[in-house]
């Protein structure tokens, strides 16, 4: 990168408005950092929303433990159920980490 550079800061030194341009290139690039921040700063908000919405739903969460089936005479007279899945848990997003 720095081979890349060198050349074209000797470029643009020798050229006019130089300063002005400069300045319009800091602009830029500010405020494309700063879009860039905000769009990061709301994926993050929607994302901890979203894990909020979905553990207040009622169904089964990953989370949770499932209980033990009881043993004994008692275990021999139950018949398995197929569980009722009419609830699907919401889907995870999950963002990469950044690096500032």
């Amino acid at each position: 990168m720095k081979r890349l550079f060198n050349p074209m800061l000797f470029l643009m030194a020798n050229t006019p408005n130089v300063e002005r341009n400069m300045e319009l290139l800091t602009s830029l690039l500010q405020t494309a950092a700063d879009s860039v921040r905000n769009i990061k700063s709301g994926f993050d908000n929607f994302n901890a929303t979203i894990i909020k919405v979905a553990e207040s739903m009622p169904g089964p969460h990953h989370n949770q433990h499932k209980p033990s089936a009881p043993t004994g005479p008692a275990a021999k007279k139950e018949v398995p159920v197929e569980p009722v899945t009419d609830f699907e848990p919401a889907p995870s997003i999950q963002m990469p980490d950044g690096e500032a």
